[in-house]
């Protein structure tokens, strides 16, 4: 039996040499003994099987030791044979030519979904879990072509994001363009079929998110607006339609996400596409839970608040009669009152989190993201919105420090510490002094704000950046110095830091803090809807400098520390008719580069182009 058992492999041996032969086959790895006999070895360790099942003396892996000491590279090589020894960034991800999950006979396309899969996807998914997007839209792309190329779109734009210098273009032949304009086909078959009855409102919807996300993306602020409305008009029509039964939890899931992007319209509104308040359409009043189980459903509350409070200030920017007006007040009251009963469930919510999700990093992200948002959101309210006078954010330091504090704990936030910070305590030069604080850890985190509720204000401003077409051009303007960016990109539709650190930078007139909150925008990557951390960063130093007289040469020092003045060390030397009360801005996506005008409390309007 056992001279059978030889036989047979001697003559399988035999074949398989003769196949070696045939095809030329050279053998690169395995023992020394099956390296010079030219034949496949199993490399088991300490001695392969062939070498040990045909009585012949294995001798081991000597040049595999020798190649893991002499080259960290061959190393590597030996560990996976597939392995590039060329010079990676950390943050990167290797994406396969044809990842072996196909999506498409095309190899581009494939690598292009693998990409959005491992790359986009967790980065838009970072502070709250979105089973629309991991589950239902990637399922999706499977099936529906209009989904398939809208994500293949956007994972072509995160990518060149992540190129040094990102590159848009309309050309006919641009991979990210035709995959656009394919999904754009697709999904005219889509509103056909659905209106014929043979298609279900979600995919509808989904497009229309899809093309929301890629027009932000691309700068387009016009077409991102013109698909957003396109989205609210069919989610208030079909929940008209579909009264007195409920959504399903995937159709409440897509109308939450459009309204978070209705959030970002209204708090971003470039002057191409400025938004549009009206009295006969106020946002959807939120129904306050007595309690949350989850996190996302205490965003999606939050955020109908804040639809609500931006769409307050901005009607009454528009019409000063506005707080008058009964529709005005009922939103007015109810909003006070949801707020209220919004604190009490979170922090409910906060005190019963299960210890499974104590130490759960994007539960913990997420948590410190809605405190950030509900502190801003009473700092708004308790200064009535700087309408009366700036000078109101001015008693409100501890919201402001305690947001840019909880800022300073998220990891994604943090930026790479510079070889030669700042040192502390260093002389002041004329005219400012470059001294930064230290690490945010050694700052203690400031007590939550009082909880002031004043009353409706006579008239409203929006807070952050709005549009005023009849500007005048800005005027060229050569930016200060901005240290290098930092290699990873994010870019997140979802509820995210910029806004509460561009209030900060801009309201706070403590000179520490808003350079504080300055220093992470510029530090971090990230695009979060139409907001450019970057962009949002240097519109604030131009903010700053107008406000503190700084030299407009003045260029941002180590970690992006914009230098200190000697003249104003506290809110208080900011004079009133300094202060910066509106910015309008127009954002060039192609240039990067946005055309500021600051209306000052003076009632002076000053033109600046800053570079991001």
């Amino acid at each position: 039996m056992a001279s059978r058992n030889q036989s047979q492999l001697g003559t399988d041996e035999n074949k398989l040499r003769q196949l070696e032969r045939q095809y030329k086959l050279r053998v690169k790895t395995g023992c020394e003994t099956c390296r010079a006999r030219r034949v496949k070895c199993d490399e088991s360790k300490p001695e392969c099987l062939r070498c040990t099942r045909t009585g012949r003396r294995c001798e081991g892996y000597k040049h595999v030791q020798t190649a893991r000491i002499g080259s960290p590279s061959a190393a590597a090589s030996f560990r996976n044979p597939s392995f590039l020894v060329v010079p990676q960034r950390s943050s990167q991800t290797t994406i396969p030519r044809n990842p072996s999950r196909s999506l498409s006979p095309d190899a581009m396309e494939n690598r292009s979904f693998y990409y959005f899969q491992s790359r986009t996807l967790p980065n838009w998914t970072e502070f709250f879990d979105s089973d629309l997007w991991s589950q239902k839209i990637m399922q999706l792309s499977h099936s529906e072509p209009a989904i398939k190329h809208g994500v293949l779109a956007l994972s072509t734009m995160h990518e060149r994001f992540e190129t040094p210098a990102a590159m848009f273009s309309a050309k006919s032949n641009d991979f990210a363009f035709v995959q656009y304009m394919q999904a754009v086909k697709h999904s005219n078959e889509l509103i056909v079929a659905h209106q014929e009855g043979r298609m279900d409102v979600e995919k509808v919807l989904i497009a229309c998110i899809i093309f929301t996300c890629y027009e932000n993306l691309a700068g387009n602020y016009r077409a991102a607006n013109m698909h957003l409305q396109n989205g609210l008009r069919i989610v208030n029509q079909h929940r008209r339609a579909i009264t007195p039964s409920h959504p399903t939890a995937s159709q409440d899931s897509i109308a939450h996400i459009l309204y978070r992007f209705d959030l970002q319209a209204m708090t971003f509104s470039d002057n191409a596409s400025p938004y549009e308040f009206g009295l006969d359409n106020p946002p959807e009043y939120p129904q306050m839970a007595e309690s949350y189980t989850r996190n996302d459903a205490a965003r999606d509350d939050l955020v109908g608040m804040f639809r609500c409070m931006m769409w307050i200030s901005g009607i009454s920017n528009i019409n000063p009669h506005a707080p008058e007006h009964p529709t005005w007040l009922r939103i007015y009251s109810q909003l006070m009152v949801a707020f209220v009963q919004w604190e009490k469930s979170f922090e409910m919510y906060l005190k019963n989190i299960p210890p499974n999700e104590q130490g759960n990093p994007k539960t913990y992200a997420g948590n410190t993201l809605l405190k950030m948002y509900s502190i801003l959101a009473r700092t708004i309210v308790a200064a009535g919105a700087g309408n009366r006078t700036e000078m109101a954010w001015d008693p409100l330091i501890d919201s402001f420090k305690t947001i840019v504090d909880l800022a300073e704990t998220l990891p994604i936030l943090a930026a790479e510490p510079a070889s030669n910070p700042s040192p502390q305590g260093s002389e002041p030069t004329s005219p400012s002094t470059s001294t930064a604080p230290g690490p945010s850890r050694n700052r203690p985190i400031a007590p939550n704000p009082s909880q002031t509720t004043p009353s409706p204000p006579a008239s409203g401003r929006q807070f952050v950046f709005k549009a005023d077409t009849s500007a005048p051009a800005p005027k060229p303007y050569t930016p200060p110095h901005l240290n290098p960016k930092p290699a990873s990109f994010t870019p997140s539709f979802e509820l995210s830091p910029i806004v509460p650190l561009f209030v900060v930078a801009c309201r706070c007139r403590d000179p520490i803090l808003r350079r504080r909150a300055i220093a992470i925008l510029l530090n971090c990557r990230r695009r979060e809807g139409a907001w450019d951390s970057l962009g949002a960063g240097m519109v604030a130093v131009q903010c700053v400098k107008l406000e503190e007289g700084l030299d407009q040469g003045t260029e941002l020092g180590p970690e992006n520390w914009l230098p200190l003045s000697i003249e104003f060390r506290g809110a208080a030397d900011v004079a009133e008719r300094r202060r910066v009360q509106d910015i309008f801005v127009s954002v060039n996506m192609a240039e990067r580069q946005i055309g500021v005008n600051y209306l000052m409390r003076s009632g002076e309007a000053l033109d600046r182009y800053v570079k991001f």
